[in-house]
């Protein structure tokens, strides 16, 4: 599994997006055009809804904060994505991608508009084993502390202990899952090593045969939709 960060600078200007991937496998070129998949996964409180666009023609509309598109097909070879705000040509982003074709990627934004940031990575597609569901967990949110993952009950399980803003960019073994038992169940984030409760996702279903990836998103010490909580997203 690769991963390539990728930055957004805010311009006076326009902003420009420096997207390269590292292929998994070297691809001669063919007369053929391959494709890939891929999200866009929109965690940049400040932004606004967000339109996708790949070689100028629009990909996928109106992603929100939070929220996550379904994967579109697109183009494997040298890629021109770009990214507005929705419904507008007001430009937030642009670049170009060149994907390994047939795999699965996700794209995400985050931080605020004015110092937006990004990075893609390719997804693992492998079902649960039998009876189990999985899960991992993003920080995007920078609150200043390691955070561990508590899933709630009459004896709480550390579902991830000492996570740090974004590391999973540097160390790629956090983009796999962990395999969990199914169930309903409240999940916290607490400062590492402590009780102390960032904040909580009550009731969260983890289904067998699914998989999950939550997410710590929001601006430290933000307000109202901008305030830093935990949300899940399902996998497709």
């Amino acid at each position: 599994m690769h991963q390539q960060i990728f930055n957004m600078k805010k311009l006076i200007n326009p902003l420009i997006l420096a997207l390269i991937l590292v292929s998994v496998t070297s691809c001669k070129k063919s007369s053929t055009t391959s494709t890939t998949n891929m999200r866009f996964i929109n965690l940049s409180p400040n932004a606004g809804a967000l339109d996708v666009y790949a070689n100028s023609s629009l990909v996928v509309g109106n992603v929100g904060y939070g929220s996550a598109s379904s994967y579109q097909t697109i183009n494997a070879a040298s890629t021109a994505i770009s990214f507005t705000q929705a419904g507008t040509s007001s430009m937030v982003g642009s670049g170009s991608i060149a994907f390994s074709p047939n795999n699965y990627y996700s794209a995400i934004v985050y931080d605020s508009v004015s110092m937006i940031k990004g990075n893609l990575f390719q997804d693992d597609r492998t079902a649960p084993p039998a009876g189990k569901a999985f899960l991992r967990f993003f920080d995007y949110a920078n609150v200043n502390s390691s955070i561990d993952i508590i899933r709630s009950g009459t004896t709480p399980i550390k579902l991830f202990s000492s996570r740090n803003y974004t590391d999973h960019i540097s160390t790629l073994s956090f983009i796999g899952y962990t395999a969990i038992d199914p169930g309903v169940f409240n999940v916290s984030a607490v400062v590492a090593g402590t009780s102390s409760t960032i904040t909580q996702l009550p009731n969260f279903e983890a289904v067998a045969g699914k998989s999950y990836t939550i997410v710590l998103k929001g601006f430290f010490g933000g307000t109202g939709a901008q305030a830093v909580f935990l949300g899940p997203i399902t996998e497709q």
